[in-house]
């Protein structure tokens, strides 16, 4: 019996359909019309072209528009919006150090965190709303009367990403960056106003905090491009240096290690300041080869004091978040201690809250594989995170870091009092030891004595130095 013209059609689309994004839009027609291809050619090529057509402004992750059909709508959303005096606000909102989050998770329940973050927008946008995604950033586009109606959007946002994402075995907090442009105020390009959002969202401080577009931020993107090339020149020319802050121990009053602090110091133009290049070096993945070489630089300038005769003395290295985020960290760490013959007990590497939190179960994994090697584990800025106590009793943790925020106030601030009071006591009950940051005055030294605080540092023993300026403290007693 000779096949029906349609079936035939129908086997020669599927195969050359096969493995493209139309695949599955045939599948679902023939799901919802099993017999189309007993119809006439005429009818079968109809339907088909319809199905291709009625999917093909779609984002196949999400189910969101994807960018092709997000400029047409925006076009005529501004188009109406120049029409009726009004303004088209439109936003960037991305997850905060994905990266990180789809190096640490996997391809698959990265993508699951996209559909849910599809999913939980569409419940907080008009139907009459522009939403798209555009690969890990979604867009949204609304017309509005004035720019603040954005903020009845992000107030829902808010109440949403409060919770931990469902269904994932780790426990998972989004931060959501949001950034806005407007039109006609910022351009009467889509690209361009897609820019300024973008360059705008990478301005915001997370954790659902909008942020609007400015002149200054564009001139700071630019300096911020000019600065990543600057800092790559910086690491090939080996201009970083590490310097060393003391920790003093409150019973002896002796220095019972150090904290390792990168500097950058620009020929001819002297220091550059860490709150200047830090940020960038984060967001443009220097943090790593940055991280790696305080690290190395500082074990092997411990193992120099080592020895001298000073073997108690240990260093804390902080760790960036990229850097918590690799298999390989234990791999390395354990490179750097066999080379430089430093005791593993001697390193100690800080984390903050933050970073700890991204993704818990992979970094209690990574952490619990350095601890088992006998590296100590420090939280930096303790208390101004959001981590819970049921989580961070399963850190390995072996160091608290009270926040110099915290110290700054002190004696006279109660609320900080109690707070540094509390972590202390917190700390000694978990059995960790205790460090205050930020030390200036005997009158916060005096308090964080008798709260029971383990050591400190700050400038009222002495500020970051080099290698060469620490080697005559040594032996120096601060009491």
């Amino acid at each position: 019996m000779e096949a029906h013209p349609s079936t035939a059609l129908l086997t020669v689309l599927s195969r050359f359909l096969r493995g493209t994004r139309y695949e599955g839009h045939l599948q679902t027609l023939l799901e919802c019309r099993p017999d189309i291809d007993r119809e006439s050619p005429e009818i079968f090529f109809t339907a088909v072209l319809d199905a291709m057509r009625s999917n093909s402004d779609r984002d196949a992750l999400t189910g969101l528009l994807n960018t092709a059909a997000l400029e047409e709508r925006l076009i005529s959303a501004m188009a109406f919006a120049k029409r009726h005096g009004s303004k088209v606000v439109l936003l960037t909102i991305s997850i905060l150090e994905f990266r990180d989050l789809r190096d640490s998770l996997g391809r698959k329940k990265s993508d699951f965190v996209l559909q849910w973050l599809a999913q939980q927008l569409r419940t907080v946008v008009r139907t009459e709303d522009i939403l798209a995604r555009d690969q890990n950033d979604f867009i949204l586009g609304m017309t509005v009367r004035k720019a603040e109606d954005v903020e009845h959007i992000v107030s829902k946002l808010k109440d949403i990403f409060s919770q931990a994402v469902p269904t994932l075995e780790e426990h998972l907090l989004i931060s959501l960056m949001i950034g806005a442009s407007v039109f006609p105020n910022d351009g009467d390009d889509v690209d361009d106003l897609l820019i300024k959002s973008q360059t705008a969202m990478r301005r915001s401080p997370g954790e659902c905090q909008y942020q609007f577009f400015s002149d200054e931020m564009q001139k700071g993107a630019r300096d911020r491009l000019q600065m990543v090339q600057e800092l790559r020149d910086g690491l090939e020319r080996g201009e970083f240096a590490v310097y060393y802050q003391p920790k003093i121990d409150l019973l002896t009053g002796t220095i019972l290690g150090f904290e390792a602090l990168v500097r950058w110091i620009r020929p001819e133009k002297g220091m550059v300041s860490p709150g200047l290049f830090i940020p960038v070096a984060e967001e443009s993945g220097l943090i790593v080869p940055l991280g790696m070489f305080v690290l190395k630089t500082a074990c092997a300038q411990l193992k120099q004091w080592h020895s001298m005769g000073y073997m108690h003395l240990q260093m804390a290295v902080n760790v960036a978040s990229q850097q918590l985020r690799d298999d390989d960290i234990v791999r390395v760490v354990e490179e750097i201690l066999t080379t430089t013959q430093l005791f593993p007990d001697r390193l100690e590497l800080e984390i903050t809250e933050s970073s700890a939190m991204v993704n818990v179960e992979k970094t209690i994994q990574l952490l619990v594989a350095l601890r088992q090697r006998g590296v100590q584990i420090a939280v930096d800025d303790f208390g101004t995170g959001y981590s819970s106590l049921s989580y961070l009793k399963r850190f390995p943790i072996t160091t608290l870091k009270v926040d110099q925020s915290f110290v700054r106030d002190l004696p006279d601030d109660l609320d900080s009092l109690e707070i540094v009071n509390a972590i202390i006591a917190m700390g000694r009950s978990l059995g960790f030891k205790t460090v205050a940051e930020g030390v200036e005055t005997f009158a916060q030294e005096t308090v964080l004595r008798a709260a029971g605080c383990h050591a400190v540092q700050g400038f009222l023993y002495s500020r970051p130095v080099p290698a060469q300026e620490i080697t005559p403290l040594l032996g120096k007693s601060y009491r």
